[in-house]
């Protein structure tokens, strides 16, 4: 039974170890696709790009990737992930909350330098998902741009919780984004903002029960015009 918008969204939550023998098909993941394309953009201007990996192809970029951060030559994103530490402690403060959360289940101490290690490197495999999608952003736009590829990530991520399939968004690719686009041949007007794993999330990994907490809606809006008996 397929679920409805509201329970999409709070089904929805990063996954970060999948099933590996259990692969969507490519007219299951082109489906999903097609219709994430109906996601809104401003003036219909549509400034995304999706490379779609499986098999052989996935495999080849996750071994070169890991390999590149192993060494040491990462590189950098073309954009900013997060704003400095020091800009903002509430953001750090949820960062922090959130590795501490992620990493107590996967049962990886805060003093094991290698244990994180080999959690951060398991970005680069797709966190095991069988299917891999790099997406980028047209250069020539700006925030206003890049606001619209954010409504299709989450498109993309709802479509697949209808369907059972589970999603992680992966900044992290961005980080070796010139490597990436080397790889996979993407043109100089494209920008590469980040990977999204898919596939079917693995039952028997803690992790996968992790919730990220959120604010109160009495934090982050402003209401005003309604009456007082038309309180949430």
């Amino acid at each position: 039974m397929s679920l409805t918008v509201s329970e999409a969204v709070e089904n929805r939550n990063s996954t970060r170890a999948f099933l590996r023998d259990r692969i969507p098909t490519e007219k299951e993941v082109r489906r999903l696709l097609q219709l994430s394309l109906r996601a809104p953009s401003g003036g219909n201007t549509q400034p995304w790009h999706f490379y779609v990996l499986a098999g052989a192809e996935r495999d080849s970029l996750c071994r070169k990737a890991r390999e590149m951060v192993m060494s040491g030559h990462s590189g950098k994103s073309e954009y900013a992930i997060y704003p400095p530490a020091e800009a903002s402690k509430e953001y750090m403060t949820r960062r922090r909350k959130l590795g501490y959360d992620m990493y107590s289940l996967m049962g990886i101490d805060r003093k094991d330098k290698a244990g994180r290690m080999a959690a951060m490197l398991e970005n680069y495999d797709f966190f095991g998902a069988p299917v891999g999608i790099i997406v980028t952003v047209d250069r020539i736009v700006d925030k206003n741009g890049w606001g619209h590829v954010g409504g299709l990530l989450q498109t993309i991520c709802l479509l697949a919780a209808e369907r059972g399939m589970a999603t992680c968004l992966q900044e992290a690719w961005g980080t070796i984004g010139a490597a990436v686009a080397s790889e996979l041949q993407v043109p100089d007007s494209e920008i590469v903002w980040c990977g999204i794993a898919l596939g079917y999330a693995d039952p028997s990994k803690p992790v996968n029960s992790l919730r990220a907490d959120r604010e109160p809606l009495e934090k982050v809006s402003h209401f005003s015009g309604f009456g007082s008996k038309n309180k949430l």
